[in-house]
């Protein structure tokens, strides 16, 4: 399974009921000697005449190519986890990758908590709270609790906005704005500057405890890095390091954004 796995390509197969093309692995020989890139200089292009029933597969370069040069395909723009498990390789500095959280109500309390916020109710909810977190499908009967941080989000929609909410008392405020905007990280302080601050020190604080679950810092992992590793002990730490610098950047985009808003803040309160 791993060797097919790490073969195989996800190219258009036949058409569902409703014309859609369904997604199906292809072993393609050759071709899949090809490396990946985000910065590819060749794509692979499919084509099936509509008198054969057979399907050809080619790759086309998509700039001049060099005598040596390596052809590379993009893979898709996936996370670590997907290129780990599927290809048995890491991306240094992946734009796709984001670490997956559950969302907990205890642990978002102790996260605002360690934030310096008030009275965070993240584990017992207002019955008007409750029915948006049922509506972004993070309460309910079947809740999807999965969120994530990191890719080109930054802060999943879903869990944005039940921040959002969580942290705001005013029902007012909040019935002015449809979900989409609330789940919109360029959306400014939607609810209030109180709130986006409160909001982007929990996010913050999220992060700290999720660094704090790893055994080592980046620094220990680069130390058994250079002290030399199996290969497949330094993949495992190649993961982790990719793992937290996720994390780190998104901390430093939030400062970033908290710093900002913060200002705003003094500069509404000195006017």
């Amino acid at each position: 399974m791993s060797a097919v796995s790490s073969r195989a390509f996800r190219l258009y197969g036949e058409k569902d009921p409703n014309g859609i093309r369904i997604d199906v692995p292809m072993m393609l020989p050759l071709i899949d000697m090809c490396n990946h890139s985000f910065n590819p200089n060749a794509r692979i292009v499919q084509e099936q005449d509509t008198s054969d029933s057979k399907m050809k597969v080619k790759v086309v370069a998509e700039t001049a190519i060099k005598e040596d040069d390596p052809l590379l395909l993009c893979y898709g723009c996936l996370n670590n986890d997907l290129f780990l498990l599927d290809y048995g390789f890491v991306m240094h500095s992946n734009p796709y990758d984001c670490i997956e959280l559950k969302y907990d109500g205890a642990l978002l309390d102790a996260a605002s908590t360690a934030a310096g916020v008030s009275s965070p109710n993240f584990s017992t909810p207002a019955p008007w709270q409750e029915l948006i977190l049922s509506q972004l499908n993070l309460a309910g009967e079947t809740p999807d609790l999965k969120v994530s941080l990191g890719g080109q989000e930054t802060v999943e929609g879903r869990l944005l906005a039940a921040l959002r909410v969580i942290l705001s008392t005013n029902v007012e405020t909040m019935q002015k704005y449809d979900l989409s905007i609330l789940q919109s990280l360029d959306a400014e302080a939607p609810l209030g500057v109180a709130n986006e601050i409160a909001v982007f020190r929990t996010l913050i604080a999220l992060c700290v405890i999720a660094l704090g679950h790893f055994p080592t810092q980046i620094m220990d992992d680069e130390s058994l890095l250079k002290q030399g590793a199996s290969g497949s002990t330094e993949l495992a730490i190649q993961y982790r390091i990719q793992k937290k610098s996720v994390i780190i950047d998104v901390m430093k985009n939030l400062s970033r954004r908290l710093k900002l808003v913060s200002s705003k803040e003094t500069t509404t309160a000195e006017g």
